[in-house]
């Protein structure tokens, strides 16, 4: 978990900072406070970047998870680490396929998720 921690705060850093100026100078124009600029605009305008953050970080947990089959905690890196020992090619190949399948499957229901939470005035699209 602790390899979440700067992806996610990169893309929540880089989001808040690259929120359009205006659209801060507009909100404190209006009278929103400190903290209703934060939640109510930066937040939302930097929805895209934080969600970019957090699929980042859960591909790279994914990625290094099966590392813990080197210390005998399990999960789907044990197919890659016993099919080494046996020299089960086949086996390494199955365990790293679906690591993979894993992967895409997380980042797909990430872009679904940020598809419907990230409001489509803030995402470029041709």
């Amino acid at each position: 978990m602790i390899l979440a921690i700067p992806p996610i705060l990169s893309g929540v850093y880089a989001g808040i900072a690259e929120v359009d100026p205006a659209a801060r100078d507009a909100a404190k124009g209006m009278g929103m406070t400190g903290s209703q600029v934060l939640w109510q605009v930066e937040v939302p305008n930097a929805l895209p970047l934080m969600f970019s953050g957090m699929r980042s970080a859960m591909l790279q947990i994914i990625a290094t998870a099966t590392i813990a089959a080197v210390v005998g905690l399990g999960g789907l890196g044990r197919f890659l680490i016993d099919g080494q020992a046996t020299r089960d090619y086949d086996e390494m190949a199955g365990g790293a396929l679906l690591v993979a399948a894993l992967a895409l499957l997380v980042d797909f229901v990430f872009g679904l998720v940020q598809r419907f939470v990230v409001s489509p005035g803030l995402t470029k699209t041709a």
